[in-house]
């Protein structure tokens, strides 16, 4: 490999010298190429080492479940109520490795609740017209000429055509509702319609806001027909639009938005102040009157003083707060201070809370085996059964629950145990079996040069095969796991000592340790008595390993087997600093690459020194030669 690349040669001798020297150093590379190979072996090797160790330690970790005797003291709950459909849509049960096999009567009579106070009604003001009548006997008359007006809803826009003649005001929010709510109105249930009486001006005045059941975060407008307007009569103006508050902007700023007037008439106000009590915690707050209602509801929240969550709900358009926790011990009732967003007695404040409004939560109450309990949390354990309440039970509903042993988990466990067994032995045997070909060594970067991606592929595919055939620590690890999977575990009952005694086998020679389930036997073996089974693969002595379960058997060779792998090729790319036998091997081999390539580098170096001589030497005697010739023909020409 040349490693000056400005070297230009054979001018004076027409030899080409790239190519001798190329030639002469791929000669010298022989040696370092082997080097190369030698360290692409060891590498590969120790890949196909930490490949290894991953499947044991996939193994490893489902052997310390199998050693756990929680993997088969499993129990189900089924619930079921009296018509035979699960009881799941009122409760859940889990049994624990604690449960005990019985039967539970069940009766869900309430649920676990948060204390709550809320809006009573929107906290935004209705689009109010002006005063129409005096009196709810007065009439308003409609006819061809003010039949008509256009309403548009998020811009929907549907005209209506008010029917002729005289109405009170109570009857002309009946007829208007209807025509809103038409079958084929594009608006139906939408938007209601209402009057109320401003006891100042002496009058009554029609509403328009969002139906209870809409989304309270629509936009309403009102439109006039121009030829036939029906909103100067309605005591509307063109135009005339319901905006929801805005909960991210400033309370000063909404202020006639408000369906109460959060300043209480208070035009100098310059903060709202007002205490929250949960339990026997309290806060008080004091908020500046431009800020706005989500920065209010936020710092409520944030406490963790009182523990209490508050939030605006533009769908409904109410204002929520709701303790953080459930039960009858928690509660809240809010006392406002300054300001009026709480009311003062008389009015419920711009929140429409009145002041001193108190909320408490509630326990769950459920009735098991005729005993009832109260809790305050939906969910609790009992006998080790972890109940979850959903929903109250009907009167006359009550529900049973079943806990029996899981025998479905069980043998799941053991079927996914035999599978990651399998799998490990498969993985290691096909290794130790592997075909070595040793006439195929790593290929050199010049060898690739001249090859397809595909026979490189082909080529790499028997270079990397067998490294590991015959390996005896392999064997030695693989050896020890059957021995472990067919010798009978000592101390234990004759007719539950061995995997064979429970319906779990091996095959045939050539299978090299394979097992295979017969899962009849196995259920037979679990109903039977599934606490021998246990012991089958969960017992210990610390005095007599022969008394060991499997499990127990197998981890302490799986650990150990990683160990000696780990100590062999290193524990993988995490590791800050690999001190592995085969890693030592390596940088040993690194070393002496780095050396030989030195000496590569003085070998080319002195090659083109000595050819540059050469050059020279030759380019010397042509010049001579060509004096010489010279001067031969000017004494020719001389005589």
């Amino acid at each position: 490999m040349p490693y000056n690349t400005l070297r230009i040669g054979g001018l004076a001798s027409g030899i080409d010298i790239d190519q001798i020297i190329s030639d002469l150093m791929k000669v010298e590379r022989m040696r370092v190429d082997k080097l190369y190979q030698q360290r692409q072996i060891l590498e590969w090797q120790r890949q196909d080492y930490r490949d290894i160790n991953l499947k044991l330690k996939a193994l490893y970790d489902n052997v310390f479940n199998m050693k756990l005797q929680g993997t088969y003291l499993k129990y189900k709950a089924t619930g079921t109520l009296s018509s035979g459909a699960s009881s799941d849509v009122y409760f859940t049960a889990v049994a624990g490795s604690t449960a005990m096999a019985g039967e539970y009567t069940v009766k869900v009579v309430g649920l676990a609740d948060y204390a709550k106070i809320e809006s009573g009604a929107p906290i935004t003001k209705e689009l109010q017209g002006s005063g129409i009548v005096s009196n709810l006997t007065d009439t308003i008359n409609i006819s061809p000429s003010n039949n008509k007006f256009k309403i548009s809803v998020d811009g929907i826009i549907q005209e209506i055509t008010l029917g002729s003649g005289s109405y009170t005001i109570n009857t002309l929010v009946d007829h208007i509702q209807s025509k809103l709510d038409a079958s084929d109105s594009l608006i139906k249930n939408k938007v209601k319609v209402g009057y109320f009486y401003d006891s100042v001006a002496g009058n009554y005045r029609l509403t328009f806001a969002p139906a209870d059941n809409y989304n309270h975060n629509i936009k309403i407008v009102l439109n006039a027909d121009p030829s036939v307007d029906a909103l100067g009569t309605l005591g509307f103006s063109d135009g005339a639009t319901y905006t929801e508050i805005d909960p991210a902007k400033s309370i000063k700023d909404q202020r006639l938005i408000f369906k109460n007037d959060p300043f209480g008439g208070n035009e100098n106000l310059t903060e709202f102040k007002f205490t929250i009590y949960n339990g026997d915690k309290s806060e008080t707050f004091t908020f500046n009157v431009t800020d706005s209602i989500n920065y209010i509801l936020s710092k409520i929240s944030s406490s963790e003083n009182i523990k209490v969550t508050a939030y605006y709900d533009p769908l409904t358009d109410k204002v929520v707060f709701k303790s953080k926790d459930t039960g009858a011990n928690t509660s809240i009732k809010i006392v406002n201070e300054t300001g009026h967003l709480f009311g003062d007695g008389s009015t419920p404040g711009a929140f429409n809370i009145a002041s001193g409004e108190a909320a408490w939560g509630t326990n769950s109450t459920v009735v098991i085996n005729g005993v009832t309990m109260e809790n305050p949390t939906n969910s609790f354990t009992l006998n080790g059964i972890q109940f979850t309440l959903k929903q109250a039970m009907p009167d006359t509903e009550t529900a049973t629950l079943r806990i029996e042993s899981d025998i479905d988990g069980v043998v799941e466990s053991i079927k996914n145990f035999i599978n990651l067994y399998n799998d490990t032995i498969d993985a290691i045997n096909k290794k130790l079996s592997e075909e070595r070909y040793r006439d195929y060594p790593p290929l050199t970067d010049a060898q690739k040069k001249e090859m397809t991606e595909d026979e490189i592929k082909l080529w790499e595919e028997k270079a990397k095969s067998g490294l590991l055939r015959s390996d005896p620590l392999l064997s030695g690890i693989v050896s020890k796991m059957r021995e472990a999977i067919y010798t009978p575990i000592s101390g234990l009952p004759a007719e539950f000592d061995s995997l064979y005694d429970i319906g779990i086998t091996t095959g045939s020679y050539i299978e090299k340790g394979k097992l295979y389930l017969d899962e009849n036997k196995l259920r037979q073996a679990l109903s039977k008595d599934l606490n021998a089974v246990m012991r089958l693969f969960t017992n210990t002595n610390e005095t007599d390993s022969a008394q060991n379960g499997i499990a127990v058997k197998l981890y302490d060779i799986l650990k150990s087997g990683m160990k000696s792998i780990t100590d062999k090729a290193g524990g993988g790319d995490f590791e800050i600093f690999d001190n592995s036998l085969l890693a030592k091997k390596i940088r040993d081999i690194n070393e002496r690459i780095d050396s030989m390539e030195e000496q590569l580098k003085e070998i080319e170096d002195r090659y083109w020194r000595q050819f540059t001589e050469m050059e020279k030497a030759i380019s010397a005697m042509n010049q001579q030669s060509l004096w010489l010739a010279s001067q031969m023909g000017l004494y020719g020409s001389q005589s």
